[in-house]
C-alpha cells in the first residue's frame, strides 16, 4: 500500500470506525432534541419488544424497585444517605497547596441504635458513648480505610447501594475501622477553590496528575494528622486506582503512609491491550477530544441520558455498549 503523509497513520478499517463513530455523536445529538420534545414515557412504551430484548432489559419485582426507587432517587448528598442509615458522620474540608478545597468524609462508628433524629454531621459530633471522634487521639487508635471514587464520581458510589450488606464502608465501621472517604478536585464535593470560580477556565487546569501529586497525598496527610496513626488501608475504584499508582511510584513517603493498597477495578493498560481507533482519539489533538466529550464536564452526553432515561433502560444500554466494545 502507498504511504500517503498524515492518511496513511489509520487503516481503512480504523477510518471506517472513525466515522462510526463520528455518526454515533452526530445521532446522539438528534435524539437528545427528540427526547427532549417527546416524553420518553411515551417512547419506551412505543419501544417494539425485540429492542427491549436485545437491550436485555431487566424485570425488577415491584420490592425490588420500590427499594431503588427510595434509596437511589430520593437521596441527593452523602449526608442524606448517611441519616438513612444512621451512622455518624463528619465533613472535612482539606485545602491544597494549589488552593483547592477538598470536601472528604468520616464515619465515625457503628451504627447508632438510639432513635431517630439525632443525626451527627459536623466535625466533632459525639459518638453513642458521648466521647468525640473529630481527633481520634483519645483512647485506643483504630486503624484507619481511605476510600477513593473513579472518573466522574464521588465518595457516594461507595454507600448508594440499596442493601446495606453490600456497602462496604458500612461493614468496615461496624467491624472497628476510622472509615474516610475522599474526593477529587472537580467533583461535587471538591467544586471550589480558594482564589478561582467553577467559571474560570483556570479553575478546570488540572489533569490527573495534580490528583495523583497533590489531592492524594494531602488528603493522607490531613487523615493521619486527625486520627493519629502513622499509616492507613487505601481502596480505590477504578480511577481511583490509577492515581495512587501513579502516587505510590512517585512519592516515597506516601509508600510509608499507605500500608495496604486494594485496588477495585484498577485502571491500567496492560501490555498488548489496546485498540486503534482508541488510540487515535487519544493521541489526536486535544481539540477532537473536547469536541467529541466536552469541556469541563467531562462526557456531558452521560449526566444527560442518566436523567432522562428509566434506569433500567440505562443500565441496558450501558450493558450493551460494553458488550459491544
Amino acid at each position: 500500500m502507498i504511504y500517503i503523509p498524515f492518511f496513511s497513520r489509520l487503516s481503512l478499517t480504523e477510518y471506517q470506525g472513525m466515522l462510526i463513530a463520528a455518526l454515533f455523536f452526530i445521532v446522539e445529538k438528534f435524539l437528545r432534541v427528540f427526547v427532549v420534545l417527546f416524553p420518553i414515557g411515551y417512547v419506551v412504551d412505543a419501544m417494539p419488544e425485540w429492542i427491549l430484548s436485545r437491550l436485555k432489559v431487566p424485570q425488577l419485582t415491584s420490592a425490588n424497585k420500590e427499594a431503588e426507587l427510595e434509596l437511589l432517587d430520593d437521596f441527593r448528598s452523602f449526608a442524606e444517605i448517611m441519616d438513612f442509615w444512621d451512622y455518624p458522620f463528619e465533613d472535612h474540608l482539606v485545602e491544597t497547596r494549589d488552593g483547592f478545597v477538598l470536601g472528604i468524609h468520616r464515619i465515625t462508628g457503628p451504627r447508632k441504635l438510639s432513635t431517630a433524629g439525632t443525626h451527627g454531621n459536623d466535625v466533632g459530633s459525639q459518638t453513642e458513648g458521648g466521647a468525640s471522634q473529630s481527633s481520634g487521639r483519645s483512647g485506643p487508635k483504630k486503624p484507619v480505610v481511605l476510600f477513593w471514587h473513579g472518573f466522574m464520581l464521588s465518595s457516594e458510589c461507595f454507600v448508594c447501594h440499596p442493601d446495606w450488606v453490600n456497602i462496604l464502608p458500612f461493614r468496615l465501621a461496624e467491624a472497628g475501622y476510622d472509615v474516610w472517604l475522599g474526593n477529587s478536585r472537580g467533583n461535587k464535593y471538591s467544586y471550589k477553590h480558594v482564589k478561582y470560580a467553577p467559571s474560570d477556565a483556570r479553575f478546570w487546569n488540572f489533569s490527573i496528575d495534580e490528583i495523583a501529586n497533590i489531592d492524594v497525598p494531602t488528603t493522607i496527610a490531613y487523615i493521619l494528622k486527625e486520627t493519629g496513626v502513622d499509616s492507613l488501608t487505601y481502596i480505590g475504584f477504578s480511577q481511583g486506582t490509577a492515581q495512587m499508582f501513579m502516587a505510590l511510584s512517585r512519592n516515597r513517603l506516601l509508600n510509608q503512609q499507605v500500608n495496604h493498597f486494594i485496588a477495585l477495578a484498577p485502571a491500567s493498560t496492560p501490555r498488548g491491550f489496546h485498540n486503534s481507533i482508541v488510540d487515535y482519539f487519544i493521541k489526536a489533538t486535544p481539540h477532537m477530544l473536547y469536541l467529541l466529550f466536552g469541556r469541563r464536564k467531562a462526557m456531558s452526553l452521560v449526566y444527560f441520558w442518566i436523567n432522562i432515561l428509566p434506569r433500567d433502560l440505562y443500565v441496558a444500554a450501558l450493558d450493551f455498549c460494553v458488550r459491544l466494545l
